[in-house]
């Protein structure tokens, strides 16, 4: 298991000089990433559900008051093995033309953060751990075939005890092999309400 500054010295390896707001959220989303494809963690260091989205405290207490971060010296990025950098490069990829602020509000629209912080307000502080479970089952399904992501969406509501009518898993299965956007999706499941 890689060290977190480890991975945050490759990452800014990789970004060149960044705000420590996004270089948080690269953090989170190579965690996320890596535990979608390996189920195991990138590093053990905790990320919490923050105000402004995930952050990582140990990394957090190293740029505090900081507006912009460029070389870390706590970390070096020889030490993640072949598969972590691969991560870091695919985060980096896909990430790293988001600014720090599309990066947070993605955050929060995201499970994970939106899991560990339950019913508390946005505007409210937490320390509230994020979980590797949650991080991983989201990831993962944004990559998995239609069928399976269908499949494991039944599956997390019937674990809240509750169960999907026909009707709603015929318009999920059709927005999942596209034969109906998300918007006509909602439309449809809007005025089956308006008639129920």
């Amino acid at each position: 298991m890689a060290d977190v500054h480890d991975v945050a010295a490759a990452v800014l390896g990789a970004t060149g000089p960044e705000s420590p707001m996004k270089l948080q959220k690269l953090l989170y989303y190579a965690q996320a990433w890596h535990l979608a494809r390996y189920d195991e963690p990138m590093f053990a260091a905790r990320i919490e559900a923050w105000r402004r989205g995930p952050v990582v405290p140990e990394v957090y207490l190293r740029h505090r008051g900081q507006t912009e971060v460029g070389p870390w010296d706590e970390g070096d990025p020889a030490r993640l093995s072949d598969r972590e950098r691969s991560v870091v490069h695919d985060v980096v990829r896909r990430y790293g033309g988001f600014s720090r602020h599309e990066l947070s509000d993605m955050a929060h629209a995201e499970e994970p953060w939106r899991d560990a912080r339950g019913d508390l307000p946005e505007t409210e502080p937490s320390t509230a751990p994020l979980s590797n479970r949650v991080m991983a089952r989201y990831f993962r399904r944004l990559t998995s075939a239609p069928e399976e992501a269908f499949a494991d969406a039944v599956a997390s509501v019937r674990l809240e005890g509750l169960e999907v009518p026909e009707d709603t898993r015929a318009t999920m299965r059709a927005v999942a092999a596209g034969e109906l956007t998300m918007d006509e999706a909602i439309a449809r499941e809007i005025e089956a309400l308006r008639r129920s």
